[in-house]
């Protein structure tokens, strides 16, 4: 089972992003990604970008890159002022990270039988790009720590005698994060949202479909793949049918790898498979990942992973990465 439960910052990864990608160098690490997410609004313009997500077994960890607004950054309006906000399957706050306009700062709340807000030592700095990296833990007790480039700089816990569940929602509210009446601009980028596994430290470099390689047994083109559009698809109409391709994007850096992770965004039809899975292709051999059910009723969100090279068990490196990755119908 993958510890993924989300990868990206595309039109198919979050909700509200259409209209927001953008190729600014100032927005995004370039050798992790060829975009960002750019929002450039006035204060009281909320430009809300949601994630959905299977709950997770273990902590719900949140990482990705935030470059502040440009301007007037630590000058935060006040009741209305939110950056994040975390909720469980019934839609209720389960956590939050509010800017103060008292601190100028961002501080973790704990939405539990009471709402507990942790001091801050964060203060966003206009224009600076940092990592962010957000635990959230609910049991018997609901924990945030908000961390930026692996340092804590607020906490919170609360009772959670009510039972709130498991995180199951994102919301980046992005209301109130600067103080100027003038529109202006921030950005975000290299989302990921993972299950008992630290985002602290950990990058992902996206990588996409290039060209048809060894199979191409579906229906529809490879630009349907590669497009960023869900409206786009290729199809298949009987179990076992593969199309595989090569990849395009940043070049993986030189070293140790900790896996590898392909994520398509499926839907079954009314007849035919109803399941699909990604596999790698490593000497002429394919190594196919579990399948995995979809409904019918929407597209869902996919993911396959290798920890291990499936060739010999061996850690992946830079050096033994797959030239040639597909996806086959179960």
């Amino acid at each position: 089972m993958t510890h993924i439960l989300h990868l990206g910052h595309q039109p198919t990864d979050l909700s509200g992003v259409t209209g927001l990608l953008s190729t600014d160098a100032a927005g995004f690490d370039a050798t992790l990604d060829v975009n960002c997410i750019r929002i450039s609004t006035h204060r009281d313009n909320a430009v809300p970008l949601g994630i959905g997500f299977p709950a997770p077994a273990g902590d719900l960890w949140l990482g990705f890159r935030y470059v502040p607004p440009n301007a007037d950054a630590s000058s935060i309006i006040a009741s209305a002022a939110s950056f994040l906000e975390v909720f469980d399957a019934d839609h209720v706050m389960v956590a939050r990270v509010k800017p103060l306009a008292a601190t100028n700062r961002y501080h973790a709340e704990a939405h539990g039988d009471t709402t507990v807000q942790g001091g801050s030592s964060y203060t966003a700095a206009a224009g600076q790009p940092s990592w962010v990296n957000v635990r959230v833990a609910v049991g018997a007790d609901i924990t945030i720590e908000f961390y930026i480039e692996g340092v804590l700089h607020s906490s919170a816990t609360a009772a959670n005698t009510g039972s709130k569940g498991k995180p199951r929602l994102i919301v980046f509210s992005n209301l109130g994060l600067h103080a100027m009446t003038s529109v202006r601009t921030w950005y975000y980028a290299h989302i990921a949202v993972l299950d008992g596994v630290s985002t602290i430290g950990r990058r992902f470099v996206r990588r996409r479909p290039n060209a048809i390689a060894s199979y191409n047994q579906m229906v529809g083109s490879l630009a349907a793949l590669a497009d960023g559009n869900i409206a786009t698809r290729v199809a298949s109409a009987a179990a076992g049918q593969r199309m595989s391709f090569s990849l395009t994007g940043p070049a993986v850096p030189a070293g140790a790898i900790a896996g590898v992770h392909l994520k398509q965004i499926a839907q079954a039809g009314t007849i035919g498979p109803q399941a699909t899975a990604g596999f790698l292709r490593l000497g002429g051999v394919d190594h196919d990942a579990a399948p995995v059910t979809v409904p019918s009723l929407m597209p869902k969100g996919v993911y396959s992973s290798w920890a291990v090279n499936p060739a010999d068990a061996s850690p992946w490196t830079d050096l033994t990465l797959p030239a040639e990755v597909g996806i086959v119908s179960a």
